[in-house]
């Protein structure tokens, strides 16, 4: 709902209506959402944004993809420019700061370059100054461009990226975390699996190891799984299904047997962190959070986590 003002009066308001409900039955429904190649799942939370996203790709217009880092944003996007049948986007990574990228595209467009590929603009959340003043002049001329922008919300951002981000968002997707959709997890982890080597079997998952992999937050998202599936196929000996003491120790603890506090939630999550980033080293986990060996054992065992 955006308000009308009229000096110091509201005088109306427009109001954007999203037929949410409807999307959602029909993707619910089997065959009733548009499946992309590359990308794996069935919960109804992945295939409801995956059917608006496909919906509203039809047109070549702007598209924002919303959503915390991991959760397939760039992954979606690839398969919706793929849909299209167009030629190959142009990847430009805001993150790595490459001058000249998007206004060299935004002035190929402006000049009526029929041959630009479309943009494939990732992290706009740190785009530069220029580019952004590049992106509103095109916009302003040119409303449909065919352009597909991933956002990671969070980074302050100042008015013209904010303004930018207002416009684009009326076309807008946000995919949900893996926390949300956790019964993709063992159709990700078959998706995600290397192929492997000759005379070797896939990797598979136990119960219990599945369990464990559905009962953690997962604050990387589906990029975190990807890495855990690596990390345990390439350090695995072992034959039979991947059991839940395989794998790293952040994933092993069962959840707290008790409520915690906001900061005791914050405190447990950063030792977790700290024992994935280090591989499961107590000592340099200590370390890297500036605390004693004794006094993690103790925190582990206060969080009932297994300090063995």
């Amino acid at each position: 709902m955006t308000r009308i003002v009229h000096g110091d009066e509201v005088i109306g308001a427009v109001a954007t209506v999203c037929l949410a409900a409807r999307r959602a039955r029909a993707a619910e429904r089997p065959g009733g959402h548009d499946r992309l190649p590359g990308l794996v799942g069935t919960s109804p939370p992945w295939r409801v944004a995956v059917s608006r996203a496909t919906e509203l790709a039809r047109a070549a217009e702007p598209l924002l993809l919303i959503g915390e880092p991991g959760v397939g944003k760039t992954a979606l996007a690839r398969a919706l420019l793929d849909r299209r049948g167009a030629a190959a986007p142009r990847l430009v990574d805001a993150a790595e700061q490459v001058a000249g990228e998007v206004p060299g595209w935004c002035r190929a467009l402006a000049e009526g370059d029929g041959g630009a590929p479309p943009l494939l603009l990732r992290h706009a959340e740190r785009l530069g100054q220029s580019d952004v003043a590049a992106l509103l002049s095109l916009l302003e001329e040119r409303p449909a461009v065919p352009l597909v922008a991933t956002h990671t919300p969070g980074a302050p951002t100042g008015p013209c990226l904010s303004r930018l981000l207002d416009i684009l968002s009326a076309r807008s997707v946000t995919l949900p975390p893996l926390r949300e959709r956790v019964e993709d997890i063992p159709a990700l982890l078959a998706g995600l699996a290397r192929r492997p080597s000759p005379g070797r079997p896939p990797l598979t998952w136990s119960l219990d190891a599945r369990r464990a992999l559905e009962q953690h937050i997962w604050p990387g998202n589906v990029a975190e799984l990807a890495h855990v599936v690596r990390e345990v196929a390439e350090r695995r000996r072992a034959t039979g299904p991947v059991r839940r003491e395989e794998l790293p120790y952040g994933l092993r603890v069962p959840p707290a047997t008790r409520r915690l506090s906001g900061m005791e939630r914050a405190e447990r999550t950063a030792i977790l962190e700290a024992l994935r980033r280090h591989g499961d080293n107590k000592v340099r986990a200590a370390e890297s959070l500036g605390i004693g060996r004794a006094t993690l054992y103790r925190k582990l065992r206060a969080y009932g986590m297994d300090p063995a």
